[in-house]
């Protein structure tokens, strides 16, 4: 049975979803030996039982032989993370890096994430339209974690073609080959010399920066390895970005198609509704809408059991659909209140995302910020072949759920912001 959503379903898998959770809430795929959960509460058990279902995957050669450490090391993006690993080491390697994501730490960036959101907005208000995606969703964030990671600005156009290639590695079918391991290789290796650099220099000459922090941080007496710092790099420019960028294009492209939302949007002045607006789209539109999980002997979920070994692909996104909890779910409606903070788009557990504020905080900053100096807000029908049809490309990716472009058209309710720095390229 197939669990996955076809292609022409990527962009609104939401019946798919709910067939199965109505039909084949617990599915076996034989073709790739996987298990698909779509209902909430299997979901939920599952994310929140790392004894039976483990993030991190033994390294397994084609006979289903561990691999040797040798081995392992010329596999990409093969070395123990946060995403990929179970207690105790998980339980270490969170505290540690959570320092850095404290409440506190996070509402410090408010002005910084207004003053790069108004210099965006500042390059393309005149012009009356933009690529929501690429003139504002995608540089804000990669800007953000540039400047939280101590590494220039100017190198965010590198940033985003590791995302890029990363995003494409996740996505197709599984036995797509449109990205191969050498070039995986080939990213891991430019990655880890880049990183590298850096981490040597923040060595040599602490700065007030999160590579530095992570660098002089300690839990227990334990510090960070240089392996552990290169493997968090990667984590936060693909979790850490791509996730705020599809959460920014998908609010827009919701409140686009829901445009009674919007207008409600508009006339509440003090903003009191973006919130609940940037929470709803999390829930509607799940950046992230699946992850993976392997079993560690039988367990039965629901009527089904999961043999020991087989992966398990947990569909949040299905999760956040799921009727018996959220009523009327599938229904964009930025003032829901039942039950909208136990949705699933960050997970739940151990692995709940230590990037949910910042992503909160993007989302909102946006939103507001748009809100505020575009009116008149409409999808671009100007572009393309000429037929008037907005042109919505879903991401190539099973996990992640978003758009790469989104063609939007607008007239200015403010003037320039002439205090946004200009130094954000």
């Amino acid at each position: 049975m197939n669990i996955f959503p076809s292609p022409e379903q990527k962009l609104n898998p939401f019946q798919f979803y709910s067939a199965m959770r109505k039909f084949n809430p617990v599915a076996y795929d034989d073709k790739n030996n996987l298990w698909g959960v779509f209902r909430y509460r299997d979901v939920l058990s599952i994310l929140g039982d790392y004894k039976h279902f483990s993030s991190n995957p033994p390294d397994l050669d084609s006979n289903n032989k561990l691999l040797t450490e040798e081995r392992r090391k010329q596999i990409p993006f093969s070395r123990p993370s946060l995403l990929k690993s179970d207690p105790p080491y998980h339980r270490t390697l969170r505290g540690v890096i959570a320092s850095a994501f404290t409440p506190m730490a996070i509402a410090k960036l408010e002005s910084q994430i207004e003053n790069v959101t108004h210099h965006l907005i500042n390059q393309v208000i005149e012009k009356g339209r933009m690529d929501l995606i690429s003139d504002l969703a995608y540089p804000l964030p990669v800007t953000v974690i540039a400047e939280l990671l101590g590494v220039p600005v100017e190198d965010r156009n590198l940033f985003h073609s590791w995302a890029d290639k990363l995003v494409s590695s996740a996505g197709g079918e599984l036995n797509d080959d449109n990205i191969s391991t050498k070039n995986l290789i080939h990213i891991q290796t430019e990655m880890d010399d880049y990183f590298g650099a850096i981490i040597d220099k923040r060595t040599d000459k602490p700065q007030q920066d999160l590579i530095t922090d992570l660098i002089k941080t300690e839990v227990d007496g334990i510090h960070l390895s240089r392996e552990e710092i290169l493997a968090f790099c990667t984590l936060i420019l693909l979790a850490g970005h791509v996730t705020t960028v599809n959460l920014i294009g998908n609010a827009v492209y919701s409140l686009l198609q829901n445009p009674q939302q919007l207008s409600r949007l508009r006339e509440d002045k003090s903003h009191s509704l973006v919130p609940s607006a940037i929470e709803e789209t999390l829930r509607y539109r799940s950046p992230v809408q699946a992850v993976f999980r392997i079993s560690k002997g039988s367990v039965k979920v629901g009527e089904q059991t999961i043999q020991s070994g087989q992966g398990v692909i947990v569909w949040l996104g299905s999760a956040n659909h799921d009727e018996s909890v959220f009523p009327d779910a599938e229904t964009f409606d930025i003032s829901r209140v039942q039950h909208i903070h136990s949705h699933l788009a960050f997970g739940h557990g151990i692995h709940f995302c230590l990037g949910a504020p910042l992503a909160r905080l993007e989302g909102r900053v946006v939103l507001r910020t748009i809100l505020e100096r575009l009116k008149d807000l409409a999808l671009d029908l100007d572009v393309g072949d000429g037929s008037k049809v907005p042109i919505i490309k879903p991401l190539p990716s099973l996990f992640f759920h978003g758009v790469s472009e989104l063609a939007i058209r607008f007239k200015p309710a403010t003037k320039l912001n002439t205090d946004a720095a200009v130094t954000h390229t």
